[in-house]
Formats: C-alpha cells, structure tokens, sequence
C-alpha cells in the first residue's frame, strides 16, 4: 500500500501539480488496468451536492486543514476535484474563516508560502471560483 501512494505521489509531483490529464480523466488513468477495475468518478450533481453538505457539516479547523492539505481521491476526476475545492472555498468563505490566521497548524507544514488546492489546480479552470 506504501509503494501505491508513493507512485501516486511521483505522478502528480511534489510541490506543484500539472495538468498532465485531461479534466475528464482521474490518477488512475496513468494505469491502463486499474481504469478498467475502477472508473474515473466525475461530478455528478449528487456528488456535488454530497460534498456541500459534507463540508457544511465540518468543523473550521478541518476545512481549513484539508483546503490547504487533502487527501485527494484518485479515481476522482480533475474536474470533481477542482468542484470540491471550489465548495470548500465557498464555505470558508461563508463562514468568514481565516485559515491561515485562525488555524495556524497550516504554517506548521510548509510555510508562510502555504498555497491552498485551489490556487494549484486553479490553472486547469481559469478561474478561482
């Protein structure tokens, strides 16, 4: 399972993620066999829906953790998980949550520099959202 995400993590690159697959394609489009046991999930209105009610439902300090750091599905595809970031900020932003001042832990990580997952997977849409 180690040698798995360690893949996964040299695919998608280690500081910056590149728009290396097309927005209808997910990680495991790399990996012609496991495409064909687990599909690419797209974004589905319900899906959508699902993931508004869950970050409704979380608490700041957890919204703000995983905007900055996720844990990215990687049957997800590049659109849906553009959509989740796009849900994510809206909710920060509706709660008026300052993440990086309130919930300091994010420096902790990696920084004042510190670019949450909208503003990487940003260049694959144009826009923030």
């Amino acid at each position: 399972m180690k040698m798995f995400f360690l893949v996964l993590y040299f695919l998608m690159g280690s500081s910056e993620i590149e728009a290396k697959i097309e927005s209808h394609e997910c990680t495991f489009s790399f990996i012609p066999f496991l495409t064909q046991v687990f599909p690419c999930r797209t974004d589905t209105e319900q899906s959508l829906e699902s993931l508004r009610l869950y970050w409704e439902s979380e608490d700041d300090a957890e919204l703000c953790h995983y905007f900055y750091f996720p844990l990215a599905d990687p049957s997800s595809t590049k659109k849906l998980l553009l959509d989740n970031y796009k849900i994510m900020a809206a909710e920060i932003e509706k709660r008026q949550i300052d993440c990086i001042e309130d919930h300091r832990n994010i420096f902790w990580y990696r920084g004042e520099n510190t670019k949450s997952m909208l503003d990487k997977f940003s260049k694959w849409d144009g826009e923030k959202g």
